[in-house]
């Protein structure tokens, strides 16, 4: 959000800012959307979440033509069920990140390859390119790939079409920022991460498997019946799952968000051995828990630390930094740029920081506490005191 702050402010589309200094992390293009949804709607969270929201939607609707190409309108319509109940879509599809948009991007260029649409399938893996970076292209293809056997898809007039659209803003953003933002990117974002290089959330091999137990809970029961009843028609799906797990199991770095390809191929799976009757009480007890679900949200939104911290931070006369702990939601809301503080010695004026580290001030005020989902945070006063506005 704060990215999409500073570009509506500078109109500078290239080149994303978030806490005052170059964001090389993320490609633009769900900077660029949410902005037009901003403008549309004014900046606000529903217009950010807006894209994610549609991006779902987008997903279980790619998922009900492939299901129908490839199976029957019947299985099509259980598959879109399937996927609209697995408790980890609701999540993402309201997240301010671009996993949501890139996996439908992603689908999209598979779904049209499937369909022998080799131009049109490129450009969406152009806008994956332009959306995560390389992680959904090397998706699709692979997937395409295993499924049919073929090169078939290396069209030139499609790889034309996805070098051009795709790395055109890259090539704007090496002219602009010269190798630091090559190397920033490519290297240190991708390949670093991947390889574990850069170690930023590391987590052990296994680590997708609870995390798609979760992420489909209604159906754990069913799977032992997928299994016994398994075809072999549905191999390229199965083939599919797995090649989504084993590329981001391999992966050093991993996060819950990264296996959301994997979840089409699964609904259309789950969708041949879900009864009518299995999948209305999977209807039912889905939106009753979400509605548990927006009145729990509710209750927590008077715990959270940003709501109570924004406005002190955006009167403080003084600086502001975060130690081991960052709040990108606070930079956006206060509208300050907030530094890294690297030793707690040096603290000066308002610090950001998580519970467990609140030993390391014990020359500073507590101002106030809050909870967000990633942990307590503390907002600390530390060296003199400055005037709040």
């Amino acid at each position: 959000m704060g990215a999409v702050l500073n570009m509506l402010r500078t109109g500078d589309l290239v080149s994303p800012q978030y806490n005052c200094l170059p964001r090389f992390e993320k490609p633009p293009l769900l900077y660029w959307l949410v902005v037009g949804s901003s403008l549309l709607l004014g900046l606000n969270e529903f217009s950010a979440r807006l894209v994610s929201g549609l991006s779902a939607t987008g997903l279980v609707a790619l998922t009900y033509l492939m299901a129908r190409d490839l199976f029957s309108r019947e299985v099509a319509f259980k598959a879109g069920l399937v996927l609209m109940t697995f408790p980890h879509l609701w999540v993402e599809s309201r997240a301010v990140v671009p996993e949501m948009l890139n996996t439908f991007l992603a689908m999209l260029g598979l779904f049209l390859f499937l369909r022998g649409r080799f131009t049109l399938g490129w450009l969406s893996l152009a806008l994956t390119f332009l959306t995560k970076g390389p992680v959904g292209v090397v998706l699709a293809v692979g997937i395409y790939t295993l499924w049919r056997r073929r090169l078939d898809f290396l069209e030139p007039k499609g790889v034309a079409l996805f070098l051009l659209v795709g790395f055109s803003w890259y090539v704007a953003m090496f002219l602009q920022h010269g190798y630091e933002y090559f190397y920033r990117f490519f290297i240190y974002e991708n390949l670093m991460r991947y390889t574990g290089e850069r170690s930023t959330h590391p987590a052990p091999f296994y680590y997708y498997l609870p995390v798609i137990a979760l992420g489909t809970l209604w159906y754990l029961p069913l799977y032992p019946k997928l299994f016994r009843s398994f075809r072999r028609e549905w191999t390229p799906l199965l083939l599919w799952v797995l090649f989504v797990l084993l590329f981001f199991s391999l992966a050093s770095n991993k996060l819950h968000h990264y296996i959301l390809l994997a979840y089409p191929a699964l609904a259309l799976l789950l969708a041949h051995v879900t009864s009518d009757g299995y999948l209305r009480r999977t209807v039912v007890v889905s939106v009753g828990v979400l509605f548990l679900l927006l009145l729990a949200l509710h209750l927590y939104e008077g715990q959270r630390f940003t709501p109570k911290a924004y406005p002190i931070v955006q009167n403080y006369l003084g600086p502001t930094h975060f130690y081991r702990a960052e709040d990108s939601a606070l930079v956006f809301y206060s509208g300050k740029c907030v530094k890294t503080l690297q030793q707690p010695s040096q603290a000066q004026g308002l610090v950001v920081t998580k519970e467990n580290y609140r030993e390391s001030f014990p020359g500073c005020a507590e101002l106030l506490r809050g909870r967000e989902f990633d942990g307590l945070y503390l907002l600390l006063e530390c060296k003199g005191h400055y005037l709040i506005r």
